[in-house]
């Protein structure tokens, strides 16, 4: 007999939906955890329905996994990833450019004019082309120089 006629346990299902979702937690990127879940909701219609084979029982995942992984898509769309507030749009390897133009202060002396600064939660290197400047000085970003925030002293 072809083994895709064949019935097949809501265990299987159950099991390879727990593999999937520790999957998850392995190599995260969404996509085990909403295959894994889609995997639960099928050993739980074989557990329902215990005479299905495993042909509906694979159909009936591929369903269930894709609409998951859509709708989980069409989710994160809407509700961007924390790392992906940070970047404006248009810009998406380009680190800092959103701070040209705002004011920080810097957090210690600078040295050799290189300081650091925080900014939206991060703490930036900065380069002072015009010198030293001490702790708690007023900073204006002016460029963006590789992984470096460039800036003037505010008056």
């Amino acid at each position: 007999m072809d083994p895709l006629q064949q019935p097949v346990s809501a265990w299987w299902a159950l099991g390879l939906g727990l593999v999937l979702m520790t999957g998850e937690l392995l190599i995260p990127a969404t996509v085990f955890l909403w295959t894994g879940v889609a995997c639960l909701a099928v050993a739980g219609l074989l557990a329902i329905f215990p005479g299905l084979t495993l042909a509906w029982a694979l159909l009936a995942w591929f369903a269930l996994a894709m609409a998951a992984v859509l709708a989980a898509l069409r989710y994160h769309r809407g509700h961007p990833f924390a790392g992906d507030r940070l970047r404006p749009s248009g810009t998406p390897n380009r680190y800092g450019a959103e701070f040209v133009g705002m004011t920080a202060t810097l957090n210690a002396d600078s040295h050799e004019g290189m300081a650091r600064v925080d900014l939206k939660g991060a703490n930036w290197g900065v380069k002072l082309p015009a010198g030293d400047l001490k702790a708690g000085a007023k900073v204006r970003v002016t460029a963006v120089d590789g992984i470096f925030l460039v800036a003037e002293a505010v008056q």
